[in-house]
């Protein structure tokens, strides 16, 4: 395949981080900047469910307050903050990344749970719209197995549905249960690489959407992706404020609004960074 043109990378944020990236890819395209027409797609944990919108064209307006925020509709399972702190403890003990990778598996599995992760795939698939993949443009989504620790990369022609994709590759152990795909079980695409912006390789023009960013990755790391043109949008100082409210509890609809509203609110100033290098409608 050749490389695409234009290329868009949202990484990963828990929930604040999916209503944050929503809200600004709304808020854009209602200035005539549509992130969804990129060629390439790569969409990581919350990335995957706002990037697996914008992909099929799916209006994102639902995304300001969704139904199941308020309790009417599916909800995602509560979080466990005893195993999140486990998680976490291990990705901060310098292990290698394979190895990191299989403890953090082997945490997930013990909280597998079959009722938990069909409640995630339809509060997943709610969220993206549909569960078929673009035909239009190519949408990626990563995901780790978690028995061996090791990453996968699925598109549409992975043979799996859209909906546990998206779910998959937002499961972070101890905020989501693992998702079940051909018999194995998954987990957050962000332990592969982060927002794997290196999936985006190759590409002339390259956005990446950054809700856990605090400041645009180095000129080194944007020129080793191969790309002419890269654009980072980050929280600013007002989205930021916003997005500090605990991100951890995926029940919690408290967060949802703000972090959406400050995102809609941002994408006047991202239009101006996106001038002269996204097409505006």
């Amino acid at each position: 395949m050749h490389s695409p043109d234009s290329a868009l990378a949202l990484g990963p944020g828990g929930p604040v981080g999916t209503a944050w990236m929503a809200g600004l890819a709304h808020g854009l395209r209602g200035l005539g900047v549509d992130l969804g027409t990129a060629d390439l797609v790569v969409g990581t944990s919350a990335g995957a469910i706002v990037g697996a919108a914008l992909a099929t064209g799916q209006d994102l307006a639902h995304f300001a307050d969704p139904a199941g925020s308020r309790g009417d509709g599916p909800r995602s399972p509560r979080a466990d903050p005893q195993r999140m702190g486990e998680v976490f403890a291990v990705l901060g003990a310098g292990l290698p990344p394979e190895e990191a990778r299989r403890r953090v598996g082997r945490i997930a599995l013990d909280a597998a749970d079959a009722e938990a992760e069909q409640a995630l795939v339809a509060v997943r698939r709610r969220l993206v719209g549909t569960d078929t993949w673009p035909a239009e443009r190519r949408l990626l989504i990563p995901a780790v197995e978690a028995g061996s620790g090791e990453p996968v990369v699925w598109d549409r022609d992975s043979d799996v549905p859209l909906a546990a994709a998206v779910a998959a590759s937002s499961a972070f152990p101890g905020a989501a249960p693992p998702v079940s795909v051909g018999g194995r079980h998954y987990i957050d695409g962000a332990l592969r690489a982060g927002t794997n912006v290196d999936l985006a390789a190759g590409a002339r023009t390259l956005v990446v959407v950054e809700s856990m960013a605090r400041q645009a990755p180095g000129q080194e790391a944007s020129a080793a992706l191969g790309a002419e043109t890269v654009v980072s949008l980050f929280p600013d100082a007002a989205s930021a404020a916003a997005l500090g409210t605990d991100p951890s509890d995926p029940s919690d609809p408290s967060a949802w609004v703000p972090a959406f509203q400050a995102g809609q609110r941002q994408a006047v100033a991202a239009r101006e960074q996106l001038a002269g290098v996204w097409a505006v409608g």
